[in-house]
C-alpha cells in the first residue's frame, strides 16, 4: 500500500475520532479505512490507536504520528505543488549557439525529446564557431556547444557532453586510384581535404603503433566547413578528416572507409558552456540538466566504430 495515503487515512481518522467519518471523507468503505490504519501500524511496528466499542483513543505513538505527520504531509504537498509548478511555469526560448553539423545531426534529436519534456520552452538554434566560444553570451546566446581538443581556461562554465573521436576517410572510388595507404607518411602523396580552424597549419597529428605521428598534408580544397570537406570527400576528391559524429551513417553503409585504422587522429570533446553568473533563467537551467541527463547514456559515435 501507498504509506502517504495510510497516513493521511489515520490522520483523518485521528482528527474525527471515527473510522466510519474518515472513510465518508474519502469516498471509500470502511473496511478499507481500518484496513489501511492497520497496515500503517504493520509498517511502523507499533500501535496507533487504541480501539473499544464505544471509542478511539491515541496511543503514545498515534499522538506522535498525528504531531509530526500532519506537518510531513504538508511539506509533501508542497513539494508536489511545487514541482507541478515548476513543470508548468517553465517556459521561453533558450537561444542555443552549436557547429552547424553537431546541430543537425545529433543535437536535433535531443530538442525533440527535450521538448517533449518542456512542450512550452522554445530552442532558437544559431551557429557557433570555435573562433567565437568565448564571445557567445555577447551573440545574445544562453548555452553553447563547442568541439574542441582541450578546453582552455575562460570565463564560462563548461559540462562535458561526449568525446569525438575523428577518423580519416575517402571514399571507395578514390582509395581505388591511389596506391596502399599504410602508414601516415603516405599521405604526404595523396589528395587531403584540410579543415583549417582544426589544422590552421594542415599538419594531421596520430597515436599509432609506435606512438605520435605528424604529417604535414596538402590537397584541392580547404575549408573552415566541415560538411563541405565531407561532401567533397564522398564525390572522391580526397582524404578528409572529421569526427564520428559526422560520418558513421557514411561509415555504415559504405559510402566512406576508414583510412589508416591503426592510427588515431587527435580527439575532440563536446561540451556545454554557459554563463557563471547567477540565477539563469528556469528554462536554461531545466535545458543544462536535461543535457546532462542525456550525456550519462554512451553515444555510439563517440569513441569510434569498434
Amino acid at each position: 500500500m501507498d504509506q502517504l495515503s495510510c497516513l493521511r487515512m489515520f490522520l483523518e481518522v485521528a482528527r474525527r475520532n471515527s473510522f466510519a467519518g474518515a472513510a465518508q471523507h474519502f469516498g471509500v468503505s470502511r473496511a478499507t479505512c481500518t484496513k489501511q490504519v492497520a497496515w500503517l501500524e504493520r509498517s511502523l511496528g507499533v500501535k496507533l490507536l487504541n480501539r473499544t466499542t464505544k471509542q478511539l483513543g491515541l496511543t503514545p505513538a498515534g499522538l506522535q504520528v498525528l504531531e509530526n505527520g500532519t506537518d510531513l504531509l504538508q511539506r509533501y504537498d508542497d513539494l508536489r505543488e511545487s514541482v507541478h509548478d515548476l513543470s508548468r511555469d517553465v517556459a521561453g526560448v533558450v537561444r542555443v549557439g552549436v557547429p552547424p553539423a553537431f546541430g543537425t545531426q545529433r543535437l536535433l534529436p535531443v530538442i525533440g525529446e527535450f521538448h517533449a519534456r518542456y512542450p512550452d520552452v522554445q530552442i532558437a538554434l544559431s551557429l557557433l564557431t570555435v573562433r567565437k566560444q568565448e564571445t557567445f553570451v555577447e551573440q545574445g546566446l544562453d548555452v553553447g556547444i563547442i568541439i574542441v581538443p582541450v578546453l582552455k581556461d575562460a570565463s564560462f562554465i563548461a559540462i562535458p557532453l561526449a568525446e569525438a573521436r575523428q577518423a580519416l576517410v575517402a571514399s571507395p572510388a578514390y582509395l581505388a586510384k591511389v596506391p596502399p595507404i599504410v602508414h601516415p607518411r603516405d599521405l604526404q602523396h595523396c589528395k587531403c581535404l584540410v579543415n583549417w580552424n582544426k589544422s590552421p597549419t594542415a599538419t594531421w597529428n596520430f597515436t599509432g603503433p609506435e606512438g605520435s605521428v605528424s604529417v604535414r598534408v596538402q590537397g584541392p580544397l580547404r575549408s573552415d566547413f566541415g560538411d563541405a570537406l565531407k561532401e567533397a570527400a564522398l564525390a572522391g576528391m580526397g582524404i578528409s578528416m572529421h569526427p564520428y559524429y559526422m560520418i558513421a551513417d557514411e561509415i555504415e553503409r559504405g559510402e566512406l572507409r576508414v583510412v589508416l585504422p591503426d592510427y588515431v587522429p587527435s580527439g575532440l570533446n563536446v561540451y556545454a558552456i554557459y554563463s557563471s553568473r547567477k540565477n539563469l533563467p528556469m528554462r536554461v537551467q531545466v535545458f543544462l540538466e536535461f543535457l546532462k541527463e542525456w550525456a550519462r547514456t554512451p553515444k555510439s559515435w563517440s569513441k569510434g566504430m569498434e
